[in-house]
Order: C-alpha cells, then sequence, then structure tokens
C-alpha cells in the first residue's frame, strides 16, 4: 500500500513539474512571442498533457511581456492573461496551427507540434 502512495505522489510532482513548461521564461523569448503573436488575431488553447480533447479558441485583443516578479522571468500576457506557450497554438497557414513555443524553439516536451485537423 506504501508503494502505491509513493508512485501515486511521485506521479503528481511530475505531471506538475510539466504543467507549466513555458510560462515563466526569458525576458527574450517573452519578447520574441509578443512579436509572433501581435501579428495574429487569434490563438488556440491546448492541453495535451492533461487528456484534455478540448480545444479553445481566442481571439487576440491584446499582447504584452512582463515581468513575473519571480526569479528574473518573464511571461506573456494574452488578453490580460498570463499564458503558457506550451500549450499555445498559433495559425501559421490554412488550417495549421503550430506550437508557440516549439516556433520559438523553447524546449518542452509531451505536446504535438501542429494540432491535428477538425475531424481528425
Amino acid at each position: 500500500m506504501r508503494k502505491i502512495a509513493v508512485f501515486i505522489l511521485v506521479l503528481t510532482f511530475t505531471l506538475t513539474a510539466f504543467a507549466d513548461q513555458a510560462a515563466y521564461i526569458t525576458k527574450d523569448q517573452a519578447e520574441r512571442a509578443v512579436l509572433l503573436l501581435k501579428e495574429k488575431t487569434q490563438i488556440k488553447h491546448h492541453c495535451a498533457l492533461c487528456d484534455d480533447k478540448s480545444i479553445r479558441l481566442e481571439e487576440i485583443e491584446s499582447v504584452e511581456a512582463a515581468p513575473t516578479g519571480y526569479e528574473n522571468t518573464w511571461e506573456v500576457k494574452v488578453n490580460g492573461e498570463g499564458i503558457d506557450l506550451a500549450y499555445v497554438y498559433f495559425n501559421e497557414k490554412k488550417d495549421k496551427w503550430k506550437n508557440v513555443a516549439m516556433q520559438l524553439k523553447i524546449d518542452v516536451s509531451g505536446v504535438p507540434k501542429y494540432l491535428p485537423k477538425e475531424g481528425e
């Protein structure tokens, strides 16, 4: 029973560590993300690691880089809310939504480079 409890505890911490992969980033990475997203009108949110099948579309009204106040890290805010670039996609070309973190060469894992096309 104790082994099962330890396993569940380790699994919980592992999933939590992956949960915020590219939320707190360098100033340079945040500024490059802002440059990329300022040209876009929409983003899609999808957390493959969360075993979430949903994809949420968001209209971009504002995008900015801001310090987090934690260990000299920065974040990207879309419409005033901090986002994790590992779970955000931009429209690269017709019906192809590419991962923002991967486009910026920010190291992330467990996320698809492209969202599946609707109906796949």
